[in-house]
This record gives structure tokens, C-alpha cells and sequence, in this order.
């Protein structure tokens, strides 16, 4: 048995691997895991992998390239050991198989965001845009953020109207912002980009995670530079919930 199984894990890992990926290329959804950019470009290795990986089957199962002239010594204690080997290599198996075609694949969440420090915070290493001649009502997210951690003035914020989407961040102590992921490759490097809500101006039957439609103004609370509501609006996490 645990010959078997050390000659098939490898395989059978890659394979739940190969089927995970174009699963969710069909369904749409690889986009939760990398940039839209790479997506044809990782179908299209998965589909040569495919291929290999049916050759790879092929050689395997005929037991072609195997070397025959191997020790034939499976001593006593040597055998625990190998069988302790194969039993974790197979759970391992399964939780990949769960993990990847079982586990509805989904995006990343409000208490990951909670744990990292935002761009409104710490700065970012984006390039903010300008409030001169632009239309600040089409910024993201990520725009406002970059500018609020780039050390904007309270004076070119104040008064700036907002038209945002994102999921709301709630923490411990009742603070609230509205944040969204930025993803230059894939989840691994996503990047929290936040913007600090005035927390009375919520509805309260609102919940840390809940995506919401956002406008208002941007005003000085208690000396911090805020987004004060104006519309709130509940909606389904977009398709594209990352920002590119």
C-alpha cells in the first residue's frame, strides 16, 4: 500500500491541481485567486499540464521507466515508518482535494483586512492621483486611500465628495472603514486599501464584511479627516471584487 501511494500522491496532487484551476477558469471565479491579466495565460499551462500530466499517468501505470533492480530488503522496522509516511501523504491528498474541488472558493475576508494595517494608515507605495482637474468622484478606494496616507492636508480633503464600493471594516473598538484588495498578481500579494468612516452616520444593522455602495463627504472628525455618509447602500460583493 504504501508503495502505491508514494508513486500516485505526487500524481494525484497535481492532478486535483490541473482540475481545480480550469474548474474555476469555467466558472469565472480563477479571478478570485490571480489578476484577470494572467488568466489566459495560466488556462493555457494548464491545458499543456494536462497533457503532461496524461503522459505521466501513462508511464506510471504501465510501470514503464521503473527501475526493477531495487533492494528487496523491507525490513521490520523500516516498515512502520513507511506506512506512517504513506498515511500522511494521503490525508494530505484529501485535504487538497477538499480544499481545492469541494471548498466553494471564495474572496478574501473582513477579518484578514482587520488584522492588516491600510494605505489610509501607513501610506501605501502607490501613486496617488490628484485632486486638481480631476473628477474625484470617479476615485476608487485605493485613490482615496493613497491620498489620505500620503499626508493630504485636512483643508484639499474637507468638502471632497466620494462615490465609493467596498466592505465594511469594523473593529474592536467601533472603528469603521470601507476597504477593498488591490491584487498585482495574485492573492498572495493583495494589498488593503482603506478609507476611515464615520461610524454614527452607518446604518446599524450593518456587519463588518458587508459590502456596501458608499457616498459622502469628506469632513474633520475630531481632527482626523473622515467619510461622512450620505447614501449607504447594501450590495452583493461585486463580480470583480479586487481592484486591478
Amino acid at each position: 500500500m504504501s508503495d502505491i501511494v508514494s508513486r500516485w500522491a505526487g500524481l494525484a496532487l497535481c492532478g486535483i491541481g490541473l482540475v481545480a484551476t480550469l474548474a474555476l477558469a469555467a466558472a469565472g471565479d480563477l479571478t478570485l485567486y490571480i489578476h484577470p491579466r494572467y488568466v489566459v495565460f495560466t488556462v493555457l499551462l494548464s491545458v499543456v499540464g494536462a497533457g503532461l500530466f496524461a503522459a505521466a499517468v501513462w508511464v506510471t501505470a504501465t510501470g514503464r521507466g521503473a527501475d526493477h533492480d531495487h533492494d528487496h530488503d523491507h525490513s521490520a522496522p523500516r516498515r512502520p515508518r513507511r506506512m506512517l509516511s504513506a498515511a500522511v501523504t494521503g490525508i494530505l491528498v484529501v485535504v487538497a482535494a477538499v480544499a481545492l474541488l469541494v471548498a466553494p472558493p471564495t474572496t478574501l475576508s473582513a477579518e484578514r483586512a482587520l488584522s492588516t494595517v491600510s494605505a489610509a494608515d501607513a501610506g501605501g507605495d502607490v501613486a496617488r492621483p490628484s485632486l486638481l482637474g480631476s473628477d474625484p468622484t470617479r476615485f476608487s478606494v485605493r485613490d482615496w486611500a493613497s491620498i489620505l496616507g500620503s499626508g493630504a492636508s485636512a483643508a484639499d480633503l474637507v468638502g471632497q465628495q466620494a462615490d465609493v464600493t467596498g466592505f465594511l471594516l469594523i473593529d474592536d473598538t467601533g472603528s469603521v472603514r470601507v476597504g477593498r484588495y488591490a491584487v498585482t498578481c495574485c492573492t498572495v500579494d493583495a494589498q488593503l486599501f482603506a478609507v476611515p468612516v464615520i461610524a454614527a452616520d452607518l446604518p446599524s444593522e450593518l456587519r463588518s464584511g458587508d459590502w456596501v455602495h458608499l457616498t459622502g463627504t469628506f469632513t474633520d472628525d475630531a481632527g482626523a479627516t473622515r467619510l461622512s455618509p450620505e447614501t449607504v447602500d447594501a450590495v452583493e460583493e461585486p463580480d470583480d471584487p479586487y481592484l486591478s
